[in-house]
């Protein structure tokens, strides 16, 4: 039978790919380029800096500061990196969204897992200039192939069907497409770029499109139900899980990034309590967090690195978040 030997769990944000000195051209379309959305309601960009104008957040908006928050992430990153070369597993199991790769507008299910025996990966025909310093992480810097554990895939599909979830399958990326960067992220920030890839099996939740987004609690089930079906797996193999995203952005909110940690932390009996109106926009992200959480609950959570990103007076940015479950 399988083994769940790790969990993890990492942000993907340009913010942590590239150095913080290229964070203020990053930050420079954050007052028009997404939904400004925080405490449930959209904002205007000056209403939202005088919101937030007493919590401190216009004086971590400084070179100094951003340096400091860069290298604590990236730290938190190489934990990661050497805690995966360390469990050596025989495959990866992803949990990440979908941006329109493998899905569109006009079909998007809840859940799904790709079962293909590969999955390219390559660099996009145009990257935003001010994305560019972290494109290597994001979307590699040549194509490359990955290997993905088409058998395990399969299981993964009946078995999680079997337990109450209508998971979508999926084996071939759409033809010219290429694998979104939650995934490729993976591949280029915790393993080893000068070796092949670890064998993966994308498993793709929909955080951002509504109207069929699923809830924490039901992401907390999926993941308790993902972990059963890894370990029935009638192969002897270490798996390890990995989420990829988040956590809050586009405006960081640390009471919900905190409380989301925390109700992982307890063992799920707190997760019940976080609601779906706080996880929207990229916010949405955390939702593949709590579904590894659900999958890693018997095993020891610690969050190694968080790190709010803000970028601007407004608390736009990312909150990086680095943990690992072992």
């Amino acid at each position: 039978m399988a083994e769940l030997v790790l969990g993890l769990g990492v942000s993907h944000t340009p913010q942590m790919s590239m150095s913080s000195e290229h964070w203020a051209e990053y930050a420079s379309r954050d007052a028009t380029a997404f939904p400004l959305i925080w405490k449930r309601r959209r904002w205007d960009y000056e209403d939202l800096v005088a919101a937030r104008a007493s919590e401190g957040v216009a004086e971590q908006v400084d070179d100094e500061v951003w340096a400091g928050k860069y290298r604590r992430i990236n730290a938190g990153v190489e934990r990661l990196y050497n805690a995966l070369a360390e469990a050596a597993p025989d495959a990866v199991v992803i949990v990440g969204d979908d941006h329109h790769e493998l899905f569109s507008e006009k079909s998007m299910p809840t859940m799904a897992v790709y079962w293909g025996e590969t999955i390219d990966a390559f660099p996009p025909d145009w990257i935003f200039p001010a994305v560019e310093p972290a494109a290597w992480a994001l979307f590699g810097e040549k194509p490359e192939t990955y290997p993905c554990d088409a058998e395990m895939g399969r299981f993964l599909i009946t078995d999680l069907n079997r337990r109450g979830f209508d998971v979508a399958q999926v084996n071939q990326a759409p033809e010219g497409q290429s694998a979104g960067h939650p995934f490729i992220a993976i591949r280029n920030r915790l393993m080893d770029r000068s070796s092949p890839p670890i064998p993966m099996v994308p498993v793709v939740l929909n955080t951002y499109f509504p109207p069929n987004t699923p809830t924490p609690a039901r992401c907390w089930e999926f993941g308790k139900a993902l972990a059963d079906s890894i370990t029935a797996y009638p192969k002897e193999m270490r798996v390890a899980v990995v989420a990829s995203g988040g956590l809050s952005h586009f405006v960081i909110d640390e009471s919900v990034d905190r409380a989301m940690l925390e109700a992982m932390a307890s063992g799920g009996d707190e997760v019940g309590a976080l609601e779906a109106e706080d996880f929207v926009s990229g916010t949405s992200e955390g939702l593949c967090w709590i579904a590894v959480g659900g999958a890693c609950r018997s095993l020891e959570m610690e969050v190694v690195e968080y790190v709010p990103g803000y970028r601007t007076p407004a608390g736009t940015g990312t909150a990086m978040c680095a943990a690992v479950w072992s």
